[in-house]
């Protein structure tokens, strides 16, 4: 039985088989490249921006007295134009960043070290080239509906301004000499030449939303299509056409127009494109912080801000009256400043009203708005009095002939 015992437990011995070797480790993940990086100059200047875009708009156009009338003048005069221009095109690029396609198509970019130099290159020596990245187009259709947006808002808001400038010299109020013209003057200059202090908590807020691609929500005027939604129903892994979404609604007529998203982009939305394409590669801080931060410089909105300065100068020279100074805020300030962020973000927004050039008798162009409307309420026209006077004939008694 022992010998028995023994065969048999050899025998089951000889059966077992080794326990299999462990599974080799997973191959390591692919290199994903730098992490997106935002430089922190690029959310001061959006903050700035965005800080005086919604101080704007709690701006109201009533005006109960002389004192609100300076107090809005002061707060909307408030920004100097190349650091509100700077500040536009960087939270434009910040909007871009918020794009899924456009963010995931550079992604793939950033794992490749040649490819993503080769890139970075390209979008620093000629920042349009961002436009040709796929993605780009669902990206730039962001940033137009945000600044198309803004600047729609402004204009809006400096036209009730402008109405208001006529309505309310119906109160003696504004009818009174403005009591320090050439000191109120000489603050907005100071206040249009002085540069506004960063908000550091919106700065923290966009830089937030640069990095992840989420969180910044637009105050866009087309209905769905904001910035906190694909303006595109598109992803990078697929190649199949991009769905839009709708954009109508309660929507101003002028964002019903296709064309105001159509190639060839503004210099601005070049750029903050650029911004945008060159930190989500990763590499938009160390060595490249100074040259993304210079791509902020565009030279054609600070002379259209600038401009608009000038215009206010003169208009606030020449007031004398309160309700002078409403017509020099709502035009010059609000409707001159949202429409050069209008023209900043699209090549085919112009808010201004239409204008036309007729000849003088001397044969000088005489440049005037088609649809222009006095703000100076006419004294009414004093008719010449008719009352008659009543004369009365005067009869001299005859002089009797002397016989």
């Amino acid at each position: 039985m022992a010998v028995t015992a023994s065969i048999m437990a050899l025998s089951l011995a000889a059966c077992q088989t080794d326990a299999p070797p462990p599974a080799p480790p997973p191959p390591p993940p692919a290199p994903a490249g730098p992490p997106v990086s935002l430089a922190p100059a690029i959310s001061d200047a959006a903050s700035v921006y965005v800080t005086y875009v919604e101080q704007a708009r709690g701006m109201s156009p009533d005006f109960n007295d002389a004192s609100m009338v300076q107090a809005k003048l002061s707060q909307g005069a408030s920004y100097e134009p190349k650091q509100l221009a700077r500040g536009a095109i960087a939270y434009a690029a910040i909007v871009a960043m918020q794009e899924p396609a456009f963010r995931s198509q550079l992604r793939a970019y950033a794992s490749d070290d040649a490819a993503r130099q080769e890139l970075v290159n390209k979008l620093f020596s000629n920042p349009a080239y961002a436009a040709g990245i796929p993605g780009a187009n669902i990206a730039a259709r962001r940033v137009i509906l945000a600044l198309s947006s803004d600047g729609e808002m402004l204009y809006a808001k400096g036209t009730a301004m402008k109405q208001a400038a006529y309505s309310i010299q119906k109160q003696a109020w504004s009818k009174g000499v403005l009591s320090d013209p050439a000191g109120r003057l000489a603050a907005t200059k100071l206040s249009s030449s002085t540069g506004r202090g960063v908000a550091s908590d919106e700065s923290a807020r966009l830089l937030t939303a640069a990095l992840t691609g989420k969180g910044l929500t637009t105050r866009a005027s087309t209905g769905t299509a904001t910035a906190d939604a694909a303006a595109y129903n598109a992803t990078a892994a697929t190649s199949s056409p991009a769905q839009p979404l709708s954009t109508t609604g309660t929507a101003p007529v002028s964002f019903d127009q296709e064309a105001l998203f159509n190639a060839p982009y503004t210099y601005g939305v070049n750029r903050a494109l650029a911004i945008a394409a060159i930190s989500i590669l990763g590499e938009g801080t160390g060595p490249n912080e100074a040259a993304v931060v210079a791509l902020l410089n565009e030279q054609q909105s600070p002379r259209c801000l600038g401009e608009s300065k000038l215009n206010l100068n003169q208009c606030l020279a020449a007031s004398r009256f309160h309700f002078d100074d409403v017509f020099c805020v709502g035009q010059h300030i609000m409707m001159d400043t949202g429409n050069c962020i209008g023209e900043l973000s699209s090549n085919a927004l112009n808010l201004s009203p239409d204008r036309e050039v007729k000849l003088r008798a001397d044969g000088t162009e005489e440049l005037r708005y088609a649809n222009a409307k006095p703000y100076i309420k006419p004294e009414p026209v004093k008719k010449p009095s008719t009352k008659k006077t009543s004369t009365k004939k005067t009869t001299t008694p005859a002089k009797k002939k002397s016989s």
